[in-house]
């Protein structure tokens, strides 16, 4: 699901944020990004690995 711009401006108000017409696009676009790379986290397959309370716990 893509932010639209609609989107980012209900968020940047809902955070109080004063994004300009101009910061718009390029906010949408790193939102997006960021998204992306949830996805794609959430896509991966972690059967059988227990969480760590701690990245270092390895």
């Amino acid at each position: 699901m893509a932010l639209e711009r609609s989107d980012v401006e209900k968020i940047a108000h809902l955070a109080r944020l004063g994004l300009n017409d101009a910061d718009i696009p390029r906010t949408t676009e790193a939102l997006n990004s960021i998204l992306g790379l949830v996805d794609q986290m959430q896509a991966v397959d972690t059967t059988g690995i227990e969480p760590l309370a701690h990245p270092l716990e390895a």
